[in-house]
């Protein structure tokens, strides 16, 4: 994204950023009110290419004076960067972000860059804010614009206040957060704060966590935009996604306290190796979510408006999954390939949660699918024969119904081979339904004694029907109790 500057007049010292109601002179005291204390006196005009070509002006903002701004950082003073647009970065050093990181820790009082805009012209420029104590206040970037840069935020302790970025714009910027220390106010506690950003191509990566913070991307609208968050050897106290909207999302080995995922738009959503301690929620429209080598220990709330692909490969539940709507996300499931064992077992995994919470549908279906990919899975051919002849038959022993249409049909096809077969004949039996309830009774091992065969041939087919009879009844009786039980 191109930025236009142009020199303008501003006696009165009015400055805006994106509509002119974000404005220092506003009365409302919504937005902050206070100044540059490293201005230049200079007030440009700020323009970015708009939808149809033409440029737009989205700010006015005030130039710094760079010498006293590098001043000032060098020696750790208090800055103040609101309504300020900033393209030259030589202030903060012309180290790289690993040079920076051997440097010793330094103490500053407090630095604001609210309703400002950084800009790269170009060049291979860094935001680094790194091995640094901020005494005072947040180390606040709200309703900032960053223009094609790579952020760095690296053992950044700051102690009475939150890393905050809400209501910021992001055209083609990356940003990396790690070993981050915040102390929190009477009002908010540690988070590193996201809410209601707007974002055109960024990626953001926060890691290596050193204390219990809360990540908050509460309304955030985002296109191409990646976050990773691996939060390990600490945990996250809060992650909230309500209402955002984000491509990929990736959390890796973070223990997570509470999960607040709602009413989101989020295209590729991955847990690896995470666990759920307290309360989970995800709901809205997820296209792909991946629960995978991770322990659920809470009950997470499951509801998704449309999903393509679900996976709990690995995971451990102690806790309860509770979906809205199974069928979909059953869909979403068998959508995966499912060649490992591992993408089998969460199957079982899912039988046993639908067990705990009384689903007994669901519960059928996820045995049934195990089973199923166990069949395909089975090498000996008369084992996947007779696995496949139980699918068949009573669905592995979830489908009563299926059962007896089975046992039905023995009978009928029994009676009809006596009926129409010459070698074959019973005493006192002529009509093909006659023959029928000869079938019948000997199935059953009724034997009332008003009819028999006639040959030894047509008493071993009658051997072989009555044990088919008793061992079908049986199992029928078996999968019927079992599902009036419960």
């Amino acid at each position: 994204m191109k930025i236009t500057v142009k020199p303008v007049e501003n006696p009165n010292c009015e400055f805006w950023i994106w509509n002119r109601k974000i404005t220092n002179k506003q009365d409302t005291g919504i937005y902050p009110s206070s100044i540059s204390n490293v201005g230049s006196g200079q007030s440009v005009a700020v323009f970015q290419e708009g939808q149809t070509g033409n440029l737009e002006q989205i700010a006015q903002l005030q130039l710094p004076d760079y010498e006293k701004l590098l001043e000032y950082y060098s020696t750790g003073k208090e800055i103040s960067l609101d309504y300020t647009y900033i393209d030259n970065f030589m202030w903060l050093g012309d180290k790289k972000p690993y040079e920076v990181e051997s440097l010793p820790y330094v103490e500053r009082k407090s630095i604001s860059a609210r309703c400002s805009i950084f800009n790269n012209d170009g060049n291979e420029n860094y935001v680094h804010i790194m091995q640094s104590y901020i005494q005072n206040g947040d180390l606040d970037f709200s309703y900032t614009g960053f223009y094609n840069l790579n952020i760095d935020f690296c053992n950044l302790t700051v102690g009475q206040g939150n890393l905050r970025f809400s209501n910021a714009r992001f055209f083609d910027a990356s940003i990396s957060a790690n070993t981050i220390t915040c102390g929190g106010n009477i009002y908010f506690p540690p988070e590193i704060d996201f809410s209601s950003i707007k974002a055109d191509t960024l990626n953001i990566h926060i890691m290596l966590m050193s204390q219990l913070l809360s990540i908050n991307f509460l309304c955030a609208k985002t296109i191409n935009t990646t976050i990773t968050l691996d939060p390990s050897p600490k945990a996250f106290h809060d992650v909230c996604f309500v209402k955002s909207t984000i491509d990929v999302v990736n959390l890796v080995n973070a223990e997570i306290d509470s999960l607040d995922i709602r009413d989101a738009q989020i295209n590729y959503l991955k847990f690896k190796q995470c666990i759920f301690s307290k309360s989970s929620q995800i709901a809205g429209d997820i296209r792909e979510l991946h629960i995978e080598d991770s322990l659920n220990s809470t009950v997470c709330k499951l509801s998704f408006s449309q999903i393509e692909k679900l996976t709990f490969a690995g995971t451990i539940n102690n806790g309860k999954f509770l979906f809205t709507d199974f069928a979909t996300a059953l869909k979403a499931i068998q959508n995966l390939p499912r060649e490992t064992t591992k993408d089998t077992q969460q199957y079982l995994m899912l039988r046993e949660n639908f067990r705990q919470t009384g689903e007994n549908e669901p519960e059928d279906i996820c045995y049934r699918l195990y089973q199923k990919f166990k069949t395909k899975q089975e090498k000996n051919v008369l084992k996947k024969a007779s696995r496949m002849i139980l699918d068949i038959t009573s669905g592995y022993g979830t489908k009563p119904v299926r059962m007896l249409v089975v046992i039905l049909l023995s009978i009928v096809l029994f009676g009809t081979l006596y009926y129409y077969a010459p070698c074959l004949s019973y005493q006192g039996v002529n009509t093909w339904l006659e023959h029928v309830y000869a079938s019948g009774i000997t199935f059953f091992a009724v034997g009332y004694g008003d009819l028999f065969p006639q040959n030894i041939l047509t008493k071993m087919i009658s051997l072989v029907e009555a044990f088919l009879g008793v061992t079908a009844t049986s199992y029928f009786l078996v999968v019927l109790s079992r599902k009036i039980i419960r």
